[in-house]
């Protein structure tokens, strides 16, 4: 049977020391690297990027060496990840810090509409599949016409919870075409990731 409610979190990314054990680990993964790489080669002519939570920075700081992006926003929940961010990128004073919840109505950004969005281990942070379509329908509104969409995740382990929690590659690329994107692309398609991107529709504004 298909578990409905939202899956908390077993750890909390608003405490500084859950934050900086999340960060030390997830750099253990070998897999980040290339995924980076590719993600940042995406978006390296891209004026204007809005990143999705972006943990301790790695990716921007990947991205900003590319000097084409004019600015880069980083929109996180957990005040210890900026943190992290802003000791990392604080000299690149083309970074913007917003705390807030993508689960939630976005701000309104000083930036958008956006050349790029972003996110690379963060979506299920939605803490439910389900909620995925509405927030790429949040993301569709701030993208310019012809913009990007970028998402890596997890691919779900065989339990019921991470199957709620994490979208399939497929399941990732419905809830992209749902939310009204086209031209849905997968780069990669690992056991344990994956990458895919997508275009806002002929017309969108």
């Amino acid at each position: 049977m298909a578990i409905l409610d939202d899956i908390p979190s077993g750890i909390d990314l608003r405490d500084p020391h859950d934050a900086r054990t999340w960060a030390d680990e997830a750099e253990s993964r070998p897999w980040r690297p290339r995924v980076r790489s590719q993600i940042a080669t995406l978006v390296r002519l891209l004026p204007r990027v809005l990143e999705l939570g972006p943990g301790p920075g790695l990716l921007a700081a990947e991205a900003l060496t590319s000097t084409a992006i004019t600015s880069y926003t980083l929109f996180d929940f957990s005040p210890p990840f900026l943190a992290m961010c802003r000791e990392r990128l604080a000299s690149d004073s083309r970074v913007r810090y917003v705390l807030g919840d993508f689960t939630q109505p976005f701000p309104a950004f000083d930036d958008a509409p956006f050349d790029a969005v972003i996110a690379m281990q963060a979506v299920h942070e939605v803490r439910h599949k389900r909620h995925v379509p509405a927030l790429y329908r949040r993301v569709l509104d701030v993208l310019r016409p012809g913009g990007l969409l970028a998402i890596c995740d997890h691919v779900p382990r065989e339990d019921d919870k991470s199957r709620a929690l994490h979208s399939t590659l497929a399941e990732q690329r419905a809830a992209m075409e749902a939310a009204g994107f086209t031209a849905v692309e997968t780069l990669i398609d690992d056991p344990l990731m994956y990458l895919c991107c997508a275009r806002p529709p002929a017309g969108h504004k």
